[in-house]
C-alpha cells in the first residue's frame, strides 16, 4: 500500500480494499480490522471518515493486512470475535466462535425460555473454550447459575477474562469434560465437543489447520470418541426433567441419534439442521 502524505480514515480503508482485492481477499476485512482494532463501531468509523490517521496506526493497519493476506483469520490478527453480538477475545489458545454455535445457543436458549420462562436454572457449558457459550447463556439468563469446563488451563484464563470483561458472574473449572462436576446434576448442559475426524484434515481451511488449536477441533474414532464417552455419563448430571444441547459434525447425525436415544430412553432424542440444512444439533429433552 502506498503511504500518502496525507490519508484520512476513509481514504486508507479504500486503499486497504483494494489491496486485498488484488490478493484475492474478501474487501469487506479492510474495514474490520481497523474497526476492531480500534474499538470502533460503524458510528465511530463514519465521525473520522474525513480525519488523518496518524502514522502509528497506519503502520499497525498495514501489519494487520499483511497477516491477514498471509492467512492469519482476522479474528487471531485483532484478538476479537463477536458472538451473539458481544465481543470476546480469542487467541491461539481458542477456537473462533462460529455461526453454528450462535444457532446452537439460540435454540437452548428458545427452549429454556419457553419451557421454564425466569424461574432459575444449573446450566453447564463442557468444553468452553473462549467461553462464547456459557457467557451468553448467562447474559440472557443471568438468573440462572452457569458453570463451565475445559480441560485447557489457557482456555478457561481467556473465558474468565471474557466474563469478567462483561461483568458475568460465571464458575469455571478445569478438568476433562464431566469430571469436575462430577457429583452434581444440571437443568441444562450445553456443549460443543472436539468432533473432527482426523481423516478430514485434507478437506479443511489451512488457515484453520495452522491457526486454531488441533485439541478443541479433532476427535479419534472418526470424530466421535468425546460423543461416546459423553453418552455414558451425562445420564447422571443431567436432571430428570433436564436438557441437552450438543453441537455435531454434520456427518455424525445418525449414529448419534442411536447412540443418545439408548443413554436417554426415557427423554426425546432429536437432530436438528442448521440454516444451511445441514445435521448440526443434538437435542434432548
Amino acid at each position: 500500500m502506498e503511504i500518502l502524505r496525507k490519508r484520512t480514515y476513509q481514504q486508507t480503508v479504500q486503499q486497504g480494499a483494494r489491496y486485498l482485492e488484488l490478493n484475492n481477499k474478501h474487501t469487506y476485512v479492510a474495514e474490520r480490522l481497523l474497526l476492531d482494532r480500534l474499538d470502533w463501531n460503524k458510528t465511530d468509523f463514519i465521525k473520522h471518515l474525513n480525519q488523518e490517521m496518524s502514522e502509528d496506526i497506519f503502520l499497525q493497519y498495514l501489519d494487520d493486512l499483511n497477516q491477514f493476506i498471509e492467512g492469519k483469520p482476522v479474528q487471531y490478527i485483532v484478538g476479537k470475535e463477536w458472538f451473539y453480538g458481544l465481543p470476546l477475545k480469542v487467541n491461539s489458545d481458542t477456537l473462533i466462535p462460529r455461526s453454528e454455535t450462535e444457532e446452537l445457543v439460540q435454540i437452548a436458549l428458545t427452549h429454556l425460555n419457553k419451557k421454564v420462562g425466569t424461574q432459575p436454572l444449573k446450566t453447564l457449558d463442557i468444553g468452553t473454550g473462549s467461553g462464547a457459550i456459557a457467557i451468553t447463556m448467562k447474559h440472557e439468563r443471568n438468573q440462572d447459575s452457569v458453570t463451565a469446563t475445559d480441560i485447557s488451563e489457557k482456555a478457561l484464563r481467556v473465558a474468565e477474562e471474557n466474563a469478567r470483561n462483561h461483568q458475568l458472574d460465571i464458575r469455571f473449572l478445569q478438568g476433562d469434560l464431566l469430571e469436575p462436576v462430577s457429583l452434581e446434576t444440571f437443568d441444562c448442559i450445553i456443549s460443543n465437543p472436539p468432533y473432527i475426524s482426523y481423516s478430514e484434515t485434507e478437506l479443511m481451511d489451512e488457515s484453520v489447520l495452522e491457526y486454531e488449536p488441533h485439541s478443541a477441533l479433532f476427535a479419534g474414532n472418526e470424530g466421535m470418541s468425546l460423543y461416546e464417552r459423553l453418552a455414558y455419563s451425562l445420564p447422571f448430571s443431567l436432571k430428570t426433567d433436564g436438557c441437552l444441547f450438543m453441537e455435531i459434525g454434520f456427518q455424525q447425525g445418525e449414529k448419534l441419534l442411536e447412540l443418545y436415544k439408548k443413554a436417554f430412553p426415557d427423554k426425546e432424542v432429536l437432530i436438528q439442521q442448521d440454516i444451511n440444512g445441514l445435521d448440526r444439533m443434538l437435542i434432548v429433552k
